[in-house]
Order: structure tokens, then sequence, then C-alpha cells
């Protein structure tokens, strides 16, 4: 009997393929910038959120959905000139949100017993209402890249050169880290607040070695996330092992491939 019959196989197979894309872009824009640590930063913010909405018996995503836009847009309206400045206050943003969920599941009387699906994901738990909700964000983010392609490469790549021509840099760094924001949340239910970072970073990383125009990163980041979550999700379920984790160790697994081959190429030539 095929696993594909189930309602909830099928669900879990089209989020990975939907969050596929936005992670390919996201991941690749985030790389390509340089500010990695800022996904790590939010994604741990929002279980302050998360922990606060659980305390008052609402929906916890809705409140790691809040805390996470919240955090995005205090960093994206905050000076970026200072390097350690603005790693510094992801770090505190990033050390307050975990604090703070920490207290407030803490608080909350009986036991938590869903706290390690929103940590480390499980992709069989998405909703119709998750499948919407990307199938609506992937819209806009393309509509979005589409249209601003231009200036948004040139502010990735150097600021000071994008300021120079007249680009609005505090609007997209905002719009930028709104994205990214959002991105995170709906990726929670999936791989979990604590694995976002590496699905957003592991696939750019695998194909920046092979390829060197950002289009082919992108759409080669979308290829990579998509076998990570295929290649995970049914590793996962025939070894009764949680799915987020197996998803990242694949990932993992073939980076490591990647850079020992370009290593071993490269050493040989």
């Amino acid at each position: 009997m095929s696993i594909l019959q189930y309602d909830f196989i099928q669900n879990a197979l089209l989020v990975g393929l939907l969050l596929s894309i936005c992670s390919g872009i996201i991941g690749s824009l985030i790389v390509v910038k340089r500010d990695t640590f800022l996904v790590g930063g939010i994604s741990h913010a929002s279980f302050g959120g998360l922990g606060l909405f659980y305390y008052l018996g609402l929906n916890p995503i809705l409140g790691a959905f809040v805390v996470a836009v919240l955090s995005g847009g205090i960093i994206g309206l905050a000076s970026n000139q200072k390097l350690h400045t603005h790693n510094a206050l992801i770090g505190v943003i990033w050390a307050f949100g975990m604090s703070i969920g920490i207290i407030f599941i803490t608080i909350t009387p009986g036991f938590a017993p869903n706290l390690l699906t929103y940590l480390f994901g499980d992709i069989l738990t998405v909703t119709q209402l998750d499948i919407y909700s990307i199938i609506v964000y992937n819209t806009i983010l393309l509509s979005v890249i589409f249209l601003f392609y231009k200036p948004l490469i040139v502010y990735l790549f150097d600021e000071e050169f994008a300021a120079l021509h007249g680009i609005n840099i505090r609007l997209y760094r905002f719009i930028f880290y709104l994205f990214i924001s959002i991105a995170i949340v709906l990726m929670i239910r999936s791989v979990g607040i604590i694995l976002v970072l590496a699905l957003l970073t592991i696939p750019p990383l695998i194909t920046l070695p092979l390829f060197k125009r950002l289009p082919y990163i992108i759409f080669m980041s979308i290829i990579v996330c998509l076998f990570m979550f295929i290649g995970g999700f049914f590793i996962a379920y025939y070894t009764n092992l949680p799915t987020g984790p197996i998803i990242i160790v694949v990932g993992t697994v073939l980076l490591l491939i990647v850079r020992l081959i370009c290593h071993l190429k490269k050493k040989s030539s």
C-alpha cells in the first residue's frame, strides 16, 4: 500500500515543494548578503512570542509570527553601518526572545506537549492553512523579486553603491528583513525554530562553489532544498525518526560531499 494515498503525506510533500521555493530564494539572498546570523536571531526571538501566546491559550504560531515580524522590523530599521552593533542587536533579541519564551512556558499550568514540535519541527503536522499561507507568500515574494530585481541585487551586494545611486537602503533593508521573518515562521512547523537557520543556509552553500550567477544559485538552491525535504522525509518515515533533524542531516551530508569533491578537484588541477 502506497504511503502517498494519505492526505497528511500529500500535504507534507506539497509543503516541502512550496518551502523549497521560498527557502531557496531567501536563503540565497541571505548568504549573498552575508547576514546568516540574522536568521538565528529572528527564529529564536520568535520563541518568545510562541511562549507568550501558549501561556495566553492562543495559537503559538501566531505569537511566533508577531514577534518574528517585530524583530525583523526593529533590526531592519536600525542602523547597519557598524557590523558589531548590528550583530550585538541581533544577539540581544535572540537571547531575550528565548528567555521570555522559556519563562512563559515554565509558568504555564500543565505540560507543554508540542514544545519539541516547535523546536525541531514535524512536517507531518502541516495544515491546509499552512499550504495556503506559503502559496500566498511565494506569490508575493516572486512578484517583488521580479519587479525590483535590479535595485535589490545592488542593495545586496553593495549598500554604499546603492545609496549613491538613489536606492532607499532603509526601505529595502526593512522589506528584506520582513520577508526573512515571515519565511522563518512558515518553516517553523516543518523544521522547527532551531533548524530554520540550517535549512536556509545549507542549499546556497552547496550551490555557491558550482555557480557564479545569482539566478543559477537560487534555482539550484531550490532543487537542493527539495531534495533535502523529499530525501529527509522518506528516510524519517521509514526509520521512525524526527523529520526536521533528518532533513538537515541529509543537507549537511550533501554539503560535505560537494565541498569534498570541489576540494579534490581543485587539488588535482
